[in-house]
């Protein structure tokens, strides 16, 4: 997932963390215990998080395995949490997947974790960061009424990356949507300029549920402005971007006809998720 402003963000904790003799020791045909186990969620606080998990080598590419896995969350101070499901989803199918678990944080701090296998192995995981509130827009609470940009007041090359585009998809600001009265489904994405090549996956997985919702509204926003940039160094981000405090993209958030949050999925997410929180909203 690129953060703002795309660069070496990942890269960099790898090497921090390597420093710090977080490497797993030993060796596996799946590669697991000579990985970096991390959480690459950015934006977890208290409460109930969707929490995404990577393994990744020591050259920083992401390990293909989809091992059942079991993780056990440990609290600042030392409390260990009972272990929850990790569900291995794929990013790129074939190329690149995360474990995605919901865990309850009930406090701020530098949490921990643990990885147990399907064969019962157990992998350290690097330390990551759990705060007191989201930086972006948070479940129970109201959506921002951002004015995007839409189709036929905008150009459809200014509105979007996405090499597929479907018109759909840019027909209805934000405001409009969340003041509508019918359930949402808001994506930010970029997908030519998302360095984690995971935001055209993303709206792979949305568009076909636009038949399957026709109540909802379905909106793409692009991240950026000024899509006709030469390099990303020249891109603006969208006002919607910095209205929703997003840090990174892509992100996906669901809301309900009253205007409310219900679910928000930061990065990869497979369309069983996504079909299961719009049933919540439309059911």
């Amino acid at each position: 997932m690129a953060r703002y402003p795309s660069g070496g963000t990942l890269a960099l904790w790898l090497l921090t963390v390597i420093a710090a003799g977080l490497l797993a020791c030993g060796s596996s045909s799946d590669g697991l215990d000579d990985a970096l186990v991390l959480v690459v969620s950015s934006d977890l606080a208290v409460g109930k998080e969707r929490v995404l998990v990577s393994a990744i080598d020591a050259e920083n590419r992401s390990l293909v395995t989809d091992q059942p896995t079991d993780l056990a969350f440990v609290a600042p101070g030392g409390t260990l949490s009972e272990e929850v499901p990790g569900r291995f989803i794929w990013a790129i199918p074939d190329v690149r997947g995360m474990w995605v678990a919901e865990v309850e944080f009930d406090r701020p701090g530098t949490w921990t974790f643990r990885m147990r296998t399907g064969d019962d192995r157990v992998i350290e995981g690097a330390p990551f960061s759990v705060s007191p509130e989201p930086r972006t827009v948070g479940v129970g609470e109201r959506a921002p009424l951002s004015d995007s940009k839409t189709l036929p007041g905008t150009p459809l090359e200014s509105l979007t990356t996405d090499p597929a585009p479907d018109l759909r998809l840019y027909r209805t600001a934000i405001a409009q949507a969340v003041g509508s009265g019918r359930p949402s489904v808001i994506v930010f994405s970029t997908p030519a300029f998302c360095t984690s090549g995971t935001c055209g996956p993303v709206l792979d997985v949305t568009k076909p549920l636009i038949e399957v919702y026709p109540e909802v509204n379905w909106i793409h926003v692009e991240v950026y402005e000024s899509l006709d940039a030469s390099s990303p160094d020249g891109l603006e981000l969208a006002r919607a971007v910095v209205e929703w405090g997003l840090p990174n993209e892509p992100w996906t958030f669901v809301v309900d006809g009253a205007g409310i949050v219900t679910h928000r999925f930061e990065g990869v997410l497979d369309r069983a998720e996504l079909e299961a929180a719009v049933d919540r909203v439309t059911s």
